[in-house]
């Protein structure tokens, strides 16, 4: 038999070794062991499932803004703003949201005459409004969008039909429902060509449905609660829409590359603006990656915070690893003194302490994994949210475990692995 041969087959026996021993010191320290187990599982456990439902949520973010288009972007008076701008107290007082001017209506007007745009839009969203049909009401949101919006956003239109250009003009007094508000104003009845009232405060406005608007499936609908969308020029008219709170959705032709339509608007801009060159843009060009980089910046922030309470459950377990393997190097003191006086090399019996330390760290992740994906399966059927198990968090939180005994282990393994064999032997 070849040397690599017999170093394979001592590899593989140590390791088995350890696993048995493991299992056997869990039975023994059933209590230990247990708490031990738990501390990992409820690590992993916390790991696999936020990993499922972020990514669940990026997913559906992203078939959010992909009917949207890549080439498809906004014009807004300020920039987006960043997680940091979000903490530090000096940044929020400076933004440019309240340093900036606002945007100008007739300016939508302008932009659309670039050579490339296929169409300028302003679109408004507001929030806290009821919808009343005489006899039921209830709590939506109100969009103030244009003709095509429909086109830009997808979606499908379940009953009647869209707004014209021409009733967008004329600020025609017409509103598009979604489903849900259908059913809770008018149950069983047909809604087309019935009026509802809007109403927050002192805002009051009467529209006519048109259409019933089923928004393409993701996360948000599913959460939303009711929408009503109605032109930007009659909500304008209607409802106090202030002049910061509406942006211009910019929709460049098919031909247009999105590089030339984001600069030939930028240019517009800063002359609508009188900027002199070199003033800095005092206005905002937002994209579909920008909106989805600000997003992940704020779920990657959600997932740190759970990696940080992850790694408390780890700790924990961590910490039951040096109990229960300092306590199986007590109990097996006189065993470690014979196997060195035998010949046993210092790096076997480390290599075998690292084994049990691993072995019962990675049941603790497997424990986790399992009711992991158990809640997960929960998570999804009876919530709105998607969760995605990632292939990669499985991997993670099995390597996290084992790591974590491989780790916590390291001390008892090198106390084993460095007793004195004759102090050993005398050891009762």
């Amino acid at each position: 038999m070849t040397a690599r041969a017999r170093g394979g087959m001592g590899f593989l026996s140590t390791v088995t070794e350890g696993i048995s021993v493991a299992f056997d010191s869990i039975g023994a320290n059933k209590i230990r062991s247990g708490l031990t187990i738990l501390g990992v599982t409820i690590g992993v456990l916390v790991v696999m499932v936020m990993a499922a439902v972020i990514t669940g949520i990026n997913e559906s973010f992203s078939k959010l803004m992909a009917p949207e288009g890549v080439t498809t972007f906004w014009v807004a008076h300020a920039e987006l703003p960043s997680i940091q701008d979000a903490t530090d107290a000096e940044a929020e007082e400076e933004l440019a949201f309240l340093r900036n001017p606002p945007l100008r209506r007739e300016w939508a007007r302008e932009l659309g005459r670039i050579p490339g745009i296929r169409s300028v839009v302003p679109i408004v969203e507001l929030g806290g409004y009821d919808a009343n049909s005489g006899s039921d009401r209830v709590r939506t949101s109100l969009s103030g969008v244009g003709s095509n919006y429909i086109e830009i956003s997808g979606g499908d239109l379940v009953r009647g039909r869209w707004f014209t250009k021409s009733e967008a003009d004329r600020r025609a007094t017409v509103a598009v429902i979604d489903s849900a508000t259908a059913v809770g104003l008018f149950a069983t009845r047909d809604p087309l060509g019935r009026d509802i009232r809007i109403s927050r405060g002192s805002e009051n406005a009467r529209v006519r449905v048109i259409g019933v608007y089923r928004v393409p499936a993701n996360l948000f609908a599913g959460l939303g609660s009711h929408y009503v969308w109605m032109p930007f020029a009659t909500a304008d008219k209607l409802l106090r829409v202030r002049d910061r709170d509406f942006r211009f959705v910019v929709q460049p032709d098919r031909t247009t590359e999105l590089r030339s339509a984001l600069d030939a608007t930028r240019d517009r801009m800063r002359q609508l603006r009188r900027l002199k060159p070199g003033e800095d843009d005092n206005f905002a060009i937002i994209t579909s990656d920008q909106i989805i980089a600000l997003w992940g910046q704020l779920t990657g922030a959600l997932f740190a915070a759970m990696m940080g309470l992850s790694s408390i459950g780890l700790m924990v377990g961590g910490v039951g690893v040096i109990g229960i393997m300092m306590i199986s190097v007590t109990e097996r003191t006189r065993e470690i003194g014979l196997r060195k006086a035998m010949g046993g090399r210092r790096r076997d019996i480390m290599w075998q302490f690292l084994v049990e330390a691993a072995t019962l760290t990675f049941l603790g992740g497997a424990t986790g994994m399992l009711l992991g994906g158990g809640l997960v399966w929960i998570v999804n059927q009876l919530t709105p949210l998607p969760a995605v198990v990632p292939l990669w968090s499985i991997v993670a939180a099995l390597a996290a475990s084992v790591l974590t005994g491989i780790g916590f282990g390291l001390y008892p393994a090198s106390r084993a692995a460095g007793l004195d064999p004759i102090d050993a032997l005398r050891y009762e």
